[in-house]
């Protein structure tokens, strides 16, 4: 009787790349210092079937789907340094292996310092440019003195949200995503004001001509005259 050597076949180390990324969910993540919900991903070859993700070189969990990821909490696991990797298989049998990603889990309070630590400054130097942006544009309204009609700069014109009038937005306005901080020239009233269209300050514009050729500008909003009509009823017989 013929006897067969039968030797099995071992899977093969290839070379291709395997990249493993780590991406915060929630919580903190700064200079390889973590704490709260990661996901960890891993790309690779177009014929990648299976991803095993390892933490301390301990199998966490099995992908046999793309896109392969896995989530964790830093709080499952103790505090510490911790090595993250990924191990991929190829329909072709071979064994890919990321890069290995090393990371210190750290506790909630600690992370919530390292948190403040960026936070903080970050509030305090917005708060500091707002102020001095904002005392830079009163000593530039106060410069140029009376606005007039249709001169606006780079950052165009702005309508007041009170009396309706025209103004110049200035450049070194702080500039709060919706729109600038501004102070309005002709009635006092600070407010944040989007850059106005050319037909909206048309508009205004004529208005402003209006009020000056009676005699003066009229400053009072509707809302403004609203109450006060209703305020003057009070008084009526």
């Amino acid at each position: 009787m013929l006897a067969l050597n039968i030797v099995p076949v071992q899977p093969q180390v290839s070379n291709a790349s395997l990249q493993l990324t780590v991406e915060k969910d929630f919580g903190f993540s700064l200079g390889g210092r973590i704490q709260g919900k990661f996901t960890l991903k891993v790309t690779g070859p177009q014929d990648l079937t299976q991803v095993e993700f390892l933490i301390d070189d301990v199998v966490v969990s099995t992908d046999r789907e793309a896109p392969f990821r896995y989530s964790f909490n830093t709080g499952e696991y103790e505090f510490g340094v911790h090595r993250i990797s990924g191990v991929g298989y190829t329909s072709l049998g071979d064994v890919l292996r990321s890069p290995v990603r090393t990371y210190e889990f750290v506790g909630v309070e600690e992370g919530l310092r390292g948190a403040a630590g960026i936070v903080v400054p970050i509030l305090v130097g917005t708060v500091a440019l707002i102020v001095i942006a904002t005392l830079s544009t009163s000593l530039v309204g106060r410069k140029r003195g009376r606005p007039r009609i249709g001169e606006y700069g780079p950052a165009g014109g702005a309508l007041c949200q009170r009396c309706g009038l025209p103004f110049n937005r200035h450049v070194l306005s702080p500039n709060l995503l919706i729109g600038k901080l501004e102070r309005c020239p002709h009635c006092g009233k600070w407010a944040i004001v989007r850059r106005a269209t050319r037909e909206a300050l048309e508009e205004a514009e004529a208005r402003w001509v209006d009020d000056e050729a009676r005699g003066g500008l009229d400053l009072e909003s509707e809302e403004d005259k609203l109450r006060r009509m209703i305020d003057d009823s009070r008084f009526e017989s």
